[in-house]
């Protein structure tokens, strides 16, 4: 029998969402679909003890150039630190500089895990993710092309969770870094590092909760508002991370939350040490 153009413009589009599907669901099922483990990656710490070692270093010239300042300032009249905050600052950020990966690996990364985890047993998987993109061969071309339209979503989603792996390990090696930035006062990172290590890593559990909510929602439908119902939740899908960024960011509760926890934690610190330095 002789097909129409039509017939075989869909059979192509049909193989290229199989082909691009299945690139996209091996990506997803192995990068976002499981909770997150970086130990299959132990080279990662040879690079992490470069930096740290590098990190220390950095914290002598950061302690010995806000010394400097400190003189400086006080010879001039001009009000500056004491000699004290600094001294507590190092101590500080030496405390940090061991924690944050702990803090990172063991606290932060675990309750994202669990999250991810509880939807994972609700159902959610690269099969119930196949329900998108499997057509009927009588299908209406429309709907072809929303299929093949949620299937570079997806795929665009799978490149997105290799970035954030990328992400999550510059942010675990370049801890200690930002945890002695607190020493020096122009070039303090932590608040950005902190933030940017809680959007990293909770986009997972954000990502994975929307995506069970919208496979709830639209499974087994082949209607085309249906369709372009999924193409927009997972366009937010796709912009979850940004969402997170801009809460923490904002000048609203996320900034105030997440500046609270670091500037609390620097305050006890603080006034710790001060209360051991003899005359104090």
């Amino acid at each position: 029998m002789f097909k129409s153009p039509i017939e075989y413009l869909k059979e192509f589009i049909q193989d290229l969402i199989k082909d691009f599907a299945n690139m996209a669901f091996d990506w997803i099922g192995m990068f976002m679909l499981k909770p997150t483990d970086f130990s299959k990656y132990p080279k990662i710490d040879v690079l992490y003890d470069f930096v740290s070692q590098l990190a220390s270093s950095l914290c002598i010239v950061f302690v010995a150039w806000s010394l400097l300042m400190t003189m400086i300032n006080h010879m001039a009249n001009i009000q500056s630190r004491s000699v004290i905050e600094i001294v507590c600052r190092a101590m500080f950020a030496f405390v940090l500089s061991a924690s944050a990966p702990w803090f990172l690996d063991k606290v932060l990364l675990k309750l994202n895990n669990a999250i991810v985890k509880y939807f994972l047993d609700k159902g959610l998987d690269t099969k119930t993710l196949e329900k998108f993109i499997v057509m009927k061969d009588t299908a209406a071309m429309s709907l072809i092309l929303m299929a093949a339209v949620i299937v570079v979503l997806f795929v665009l989603l799978g490149m997105q969770y290799i970035q954030r792996l990328g992400e999550y390990i510059v942010l675990l090696v370049t801890s200690p870094i930002a945890a002695h930035s607190v020493i020096t006062e122009n070039f303090d990172i932590w608040g950005v590092w902190w933030r940017e290590s809680v959007s990293v890593i909770f986009s997972q559990a954000f990502q994975v909760a929307l995506l069970w909510l919208v496979l709830n929602l639209l499974t087994g439908t082949e209607k085309l508002s249906d369709y372009m119902f999924a193409i927009a939740l997972m366009v937010i899908i796709l912009k979850g991370p940004k969402y997170i960024r801009q809460f923490l960011y904002s000048s609203g509760s996320g900034k105030t939350l997440v500046g609270a926890v670091g500037s609390t934690s620097k305050m006890a610190v603080y006034k710790f040490a001060a209360s051991k330095i003899p005359g104090k």
